[in-house]
């Protein structure tokens, strides 16, 4: 919910009602954020209204098993479409992980688990999220970044087109990379004097690489029938960012299917890989050289970086998954060794 001046306050679970078990939190009837207040207004100088997102041909929201496809967030509004539009109880106080009444006596971060709070901004679908120290950073439909401290919101950015589909943030919290829906990565830094401003710094590939390349016919490929575009450039929405700090590399998938590589230090693309036969989803850096990615086509790709000439280059390893439903999410835990795969098909 929203207060008078635009801004976000923390919605407090009731602990007062009946715990389901969890497996009824996983699977619930219905869901809802927040009460409805109709009264509420948007920040006028820094929102203006919930924009409509293209939708990609390329988009990866189609179950394969029964052949259906969901609107996306440009097709309908998500809060039309929300099954919690006009309920009047938040979800959360039927939650499991509800922490209990807090007692100054108690430290329950060592004790317990559970929810401390939740943060609404009507701005439509949360795309992405990043954290960084003790700040939160989410992107959504409205093309904004939002900065979140404390549960409070703190400050934020907005780009001029395409919707927020990957945040990400080097470990020294200079810089933070952005994907978007228009195909574009878009470079910020935080100012020195007062950490709430952020600047936009670049965008890759950057202006002077684009007019570099395009003078080449060499560096086009074709995408669609009379269509050509430039390799170093994604054509299409950004869906995943993952970095590899040690080796200052940048990856990003998107759906126009490529992986590409860039160097963090000058913002150069060194590698366009044709990755996969439909829409990228999630790609995420590890175990040293290798790089997976997971796509709409069912398949989980491992890549290695492999020493080539005076550079390097990435070659396909081994393709780790192969089925019929998309692949939506990857995480892995370099400790144990594991990579984590989410699906389309609920696993």
């Amino acid at each position: 919910m929203t207060n008078e001046g635009g801004g976000a306050i923390v919605v407090k679970p009731n602990n007062n009602l009946h715990r389901p078990k969890f497996g009824s939190f996983l699977y619930p009837e219905s869901v809802i954020f927040s009460p409805r207040n109709n009264n509420n207004q948007d920040d006028g100088d820094y929102y203006s209204g919930h924009p409509k997102s293209s939708a990609s041909s390329t988009s990866p929201r189609y179950n394969n098993n029964s052949g259906t496809r969901t609107p996306t967030s440009g097709e309908a509004s998500p809060y039309l479409m929300s099954p919690w539009n006009n309920q009047p109880v938040s979800p959360y106080t039927k939650s499991p992980w509800l922490m209990p009444p807090y007692s100054p006596n108690e430290n329950l971060l060592s004790s317990c688990n559970g929810l401390i709070g939740s943060i609404v901004r009507k701005e439509g679908h949360i795309y992405s999220l990043a954290a960084s120290g003790d700040l939160l950073y989410t992107g959504s439909d409205s093309k904004n970044i939002r900065v979140w401290k404390n549960l409070k919101e703190f400050s934020g950015f907005k780009s001029n087109s395409g919707l927020v589909k990957a945040i990400i943030i080097t470990g020294d919290s200079n810089k933070i990379f952005t994907g978007h829906q228009d195909g574009k990565i878009r470079i910020w830094k935080v100012s020195r004097k007062n950490p709430s401003v952020h600047k936009r710094v670049g965008s890759l590939p950057t202006f002077k690489d684009y007019v570099k390349s395009s003078v080449n016919p060499k560096n086009y490929v074709e995408v669609r029938r009379n269509r050509n575009v430039l390799k170093i450039r994604h054509y299409d929405a950004v869906s995943c960012l993952s970095l590899n700090a040690e080796q200052g590399l940048l990856y990003s998938g998107s759906w126009d299917k490529t992986l590409k590589v860039w160097r963090i230090s000058d913002c150069k693309c060194l590698e366009s890989i044709n990755a996969h036969d439909d829409a990228i989803n999630s790609v995420v850096a590890g175990f040293d050289s290798l790089v997976f990615t997971g796509s709409a086509d069912g398949t989980v790709k491992v890549w290695r970086r492999e020493l080539q000439g005076k550079g390097t280059k990435h070659f396909l390893a081994q393709v780790l998954l192969k089925q019929e439903n998309a692949i939506t999410a990857l995480a892995v835990n370099q400790e144990s060794a594991v990579v984590y795969c989410g699906s389309s098909d609920g696993l």
